[in-house]
């Protein structure tokens, strides 16, 4: 049953689930969840909890379960999948989400230094993602490095963490929020987050791909919304034409093998006529210049 905001009717709390081998995956430093592995149905989950001395607080219990309606409603290759509202013992109210065997982005890029075409694919990947998130009305507001995960085989990209995430039909949590190092000035300025403000922390991620997109970046990061790229659909097609920049000979070198060229053919062939020995250099030149097919 749909409620009037548009997401599934809130579902009854679920049993508490029997002990599943729970392993703490991460504790956020400064804020306020914490992420254990375990298993249901001899599948591996991730369950996302409060801190002990959070748990009883409404504001965070409202924020969790912001969290998990948002999510609930969010199915892309691209996004971490919700799973369920339940119950874990001793930590009461979770979120259950798929377990992604992987590392950060940030990780990733540490261990694959140069890959332009897989660098170039997350990217793409990333852009369908972000334009599913935008058709659904949704505002991821912390897109960084940390937020994407990216998996151990196929090095395929998801986002996770929708914490601070915003959408029209959800009331609650309409305060500025994000990284401030990724955040778009409208945001860091207490703004609205507008589908433009997820863009620009593409761009301030992309920065860190690599020269060769060091173009889409700056587009996607401008500090003014209207001189960005409309659409994460648009970043991608300008993402397509991107390859590598192939080496050119520098103008100045070419002179200087032009007149070695032709001070060699002088030296060498001193009874022709210079105009003639002028343009066999070129030729060398030239066809020294061009690459072999």
């Amino acid at each position: 049953m749909i409620q009037s905001s548009g997401f599934f009717k809130d579902p009854q709390p679920m049993p508490e689930i029997p002990d599943p081998g729970l392993e703490l995956l991460h504790e956020t430093k400064d804020g306020h969840s914490l992420l254990f592995k375990g298993h249901r149905n001899d599948r591996m989950v991730v369950y996302k909890v409060l801190k002990p001395e959070y748990a009883e607080d409404p504001v965070y219990q409202r924020m969790l379960r912001r969290e998990y309606e948002i999510g609930i409603s969010l199915k892309h290759p691209g996004i971490c999948e919700i799973l369920a509202w339940t119950r874990l013992p001793g930590y009461g109210d979770s979120i259950e989400m798929e377990f992604i065997d992987g590392c950060t982005l940030d990780g990733w890029l540490a261990g694959h230094p140069g890959d332009f075409a897989q660098r170039r694919r997350i990217l793409a990947d990333l852009c369908d993602a972000l334009a599913y998130l935008h058709r659904k009305q949704v505002i991821h507001k912390d897109l960084k490095p940390e937020n994407i995960l990216i998996t151990r085989y196929g090095f395929y990209p998801k986002i996770i963490d929708f914490g601070l995430s915003d959408t029209d039909s959800i009331l609650t949590g309409k305060d500025p929020a994000g990284t401030w190092q990724y955040a778009a000035p409208e945001v860091r300025a207490g703004g609205k987050a507008e589908a433009g403000s997820d863009i620009y922390s593409l761009g301030k991620i992309m920065q860190q791909m690599g020269p060769a997109f060091a173009g889409i970046a700056h587009k996607c990061s401008a500090e003014d919304i209207d001189k960005r790229y409309p659409s994460a659909e648009a970043v991608r097609r300008d993402l397509e034409k991107t390859g590598h920049i192939r080496p050119v000979l520098p103008v100045v070198l070419l002179s200087v093998l032009l007149a070695a060229c032709l001070a060699a053919v002088l030296f060498l062939r001193r009874d022709d006529p210079v105009e003639k020995l002028f343009q066999e250099a070129v030729e060398q030149v030239r066809q020294a210049s061009t690459p072999k097919r």
